[in-house]
């Protein structure tokens, strides 16, 4: 090889790595991680176009009876990307095609060494991107997502800085915490239904909200609509979760 040819050669390679972003955006990136009793998570990592630094992420937590596709339904996914976070949804365990456990299906919606396993590894897998800032991360989910969404956002063992927790149950919140002592919320916006199960679902969202500390929001749409069906019927509720995550995290 000459010297000429070695040069333009060069040349080449240096604009190229300076033209292209390792922070360029990854629509629908499928990933994988496991959990602590080693069951395998699938998830989405989908990064803002042309993002540069270190983003704030958001991990979406399905309902019960669901998948991480039920998010893309909503225009809030690309919204939250539009505003510049990193969003990561996964399957809970026995959901989708993430790995199956033993146990039914209500000990899963109550069994602190279950699914709360799952929302910890998807935070560590966050941890490690080098595109995520680690400082900020929230927790967006709904039903059994809200409840770990208030998980998270009641114990510094996990390091969350806000969530938005949809239709969530205390009992279940309770459960899952593998703690009986009071629990106290941090950053956290609540969302329910005004008829969502006889009325219950308003009064546990109420319970939480008074719990809270810090930041903290309440919302009570009309109707009977539970988890993220509150979010389709209602946009301008997804607008004000963004605008929750912005001025939280």
């Amino acid at each position: 090889m000459t010297s000429k040819v070695f040069k333009s050669l060069l040349i080449i390679a240096i604009i190229a790595s300076t033209s292209i972003s390792p922070l360029m955006g990854q629509s629908n990136q499928p990933v994988k991680f496991n959990t602590d009793d080693n069951l395998l998570i699938t998830g989405i990592l989908d990064i803002p176009d042309e993002a540069e630094g270190s983003l704030p992420a958001i991990i979406l937590i399905h309902q019960g009876g669901s998948s991480k596709s039920e998010w893309k339904n909503l225009k809030l996914w690309n919204n939250l990307k539009k505003a510049g976070f990193i969003v990561l949804a996964y399957d809970i365990r026995t959901h989708g095609q993430s790995g199956k456990d033993k146990g039914s299906l209500s000990d899963l919606f109550n069994n602190p060494k279950r699914s709360p396993l799952d929302l910890q590894a998807a935070i560590d897998f966050l941890k490690k991107e080098e595109r995520v800032d680690h400082n900020r991360i929230g927790v967006l989910g709904a039903s059994i997502g809200a409840n770990l969404a208030c998980v998270a956002a009641s114990s510094d063992l996990y390091p969350v800085q806000s969530v938005v927790s949809i239709s969530a149950k205390v009992s279940a919140v309770q459960n899952l915490s593998g703690t009986k002592s009071p629990l106290s919320f941090k950053n956290a916006f609540f969302v329910a239904s005004e008829k969502e199960q006889n009325g219950l679902r308003k009064k546990w969202a109420n319970d939480l909200f008074n719990r809270t500390k810090g930041s903290r929001k309440i919302k009570i749409a009309s109707g009977e609509s539970h988890g993220s069906y509150i979010l389709r019927d209602n946009e301008k509720i997804q607008q004000e979760i963004i605008t929750w995550f912005k001025d939280t995290l």
